[in-house]
């Protein structure tokens, strides 16, 4: 456990994101065998440290940095972020387990929506804050089983094959069908079975197509894909044609996890597919509360919610780029750190992303901390904020 804070009398500790490149540019520096690169990541380290600026770590970093094929860089790397001085991560579910994800922040945001009904997201950003943010060592925030990071191989090469399908798919429509009412759908009777096989073969061959060209280019085999997609799809659909109780419509999405009181024949499909995506992820956390799922859904409103707040305004409204890379939701999660720090750390093409989704949804402006481009770590202290 740590220590009492011995710097806790002075000016509160201000926050950085680093992007992933910057730490791994820094950890390269500081084993390198120049001795003027070593003392440009020291530099660096020493001049957040004085101006009482700690980097907020948390697992999306780890799971960009434990994968590299040099083994060798990957232990420094773990070894790097153990012997910092001081740092800042992503409060863990379970302490041992290292800086938490998204989920982590997701669930502090739920939790102080629980208990303040009606809060408005930027009272919940505060609210959540002392919960979200944990202060120490480096050795605290990467504890010692992270020197056999070899374990988490297989996990970490499941996620990035996941980030990439998701990359890849997440855009994909068969048809031009978002903004219309999901009402639209609820008389339409089940379709015979060898017209449903004509469709989804028709909607596999187009999504192969459409993977194959702008799916991020380490994905091996797209009509894999592609067919494993659509066989989800076909097992949803084969389903649904069991349960007459409910228009086939309606027993799909029922299927898929609303509740029928969940259900608004008003709403466009993209708005009930986001819905349904946050109740996903809202059951994910619903045993940390001890509440009734329909009063969980009550107090736990997605437009409150910082980080989904956040990450709707760039899955709307963020460049749609000609090759989908995987790490593009990485590089959303880490966006989603900036509510709570002070300045976050972006590429130019994420930059320019939240550029467009502030200009739509100018109330994020209120939610988040400075987000900036820079394009090594040293180009990072001159863009600190003031105090």
């Amino acid at each position: 456990m740590s220590s009492p804070d011995p710097l806790a009398h002075l000016a509160p500790e201000r926050l950085v994101v680093l992007d992933t490149a910057h730490l791994a540019g820094l950890i390269s520096d500081a084993i390198s065998n120049s001795r003027e690169r070593r003392r440009s990541a020291q530099r660096f380290i020493a001049d957040l440290l004085e101006r009482r600026w700690l980097p907020l770590l948390s697992w999306h970093h780890l799971e960009e940095l434990l994968q590299h094929r040099d083994e060798a860089l990957v232990d420094a790397r773990v070894r790097y972020l153990r012997e910092l001085p001081r740092a800042a991560w992503v409060r863990p579910f379970d302490d041992r387990a290292g800086p938490g994800s998204i989920l982590e922040v997701f669930r502090a945001e739920v939790a102080a929506a629980v208990a303040y009904p009606g809060a408005r997201p930027a009272q919940v950003r505060d609210r959540a804050r002392q919960h979200v943010i944990v202060i120490g060592a480096g050795d605290d925030a990467i504890p010692e089983h992270f020197r056999d990071w070899r374990l988490l191989r297989p996990a970490l090469a499941a996620q990035q094959a996941n980030a990439r399908r998701v990359a890849a798919i997440s855009r994909w429509r068969a048809h031009d069908i978002d903004d219309k009412p999901i009402g639209a759908w609820f008389g339409q009777p089940a379709r015979a079975p060898d017209d449903v096989s004509r469709r989804l073969i028709r909607m596999r061959e187009a999504l192969e197509a459409e993977i194959s060209v702008r799916g991020d280019k380490r994905i091996a085999d797209p009509r894999a894909m592609a067919e494993e997609f659509m066989r989800e799809v076909a097992d949803d659909g084969y389903a649904v044609a069991g349960g007459p109780q409910l228009a086939p419509a309606v027993q799909l999405l029922v299927n898929a996890g609303l509740d029928p009181d969940d259900i608004d024949p008003s709403a466009t499909f993209r708005q009930t597919m986001d819905l349904l995506m946050f109740h996903r992820r809202l059951r994910l956390v619903a045993e940390s509360f001890e509440l009734p799922w329909s009063e969980l859904k009550r107090r736990a409103l997605r437009n409150n919610l910082p980080s989904v707040r956040l990450e709707d305004a760039m899955r709307l409204y963020a460049q749609d780029q000609q090759e989908r890379k995987g790490s593009e939701l990485n590089d959303t999660h880490l966006l989603c750190l900036s509510p709570y720090a002070d300045l976050t750390c972006v590429d130019k093409r994420t930059l320019e992303s939240l550029r467009r989704a502030r200009t739509k949804c100018p109330d994020l402006d209120q939610l988040l901390g400075k987000v900036a481009r820079a394009p090594t770590y040293a180009a990072v202290v001159p863009i600190l904020p003031e105090q």
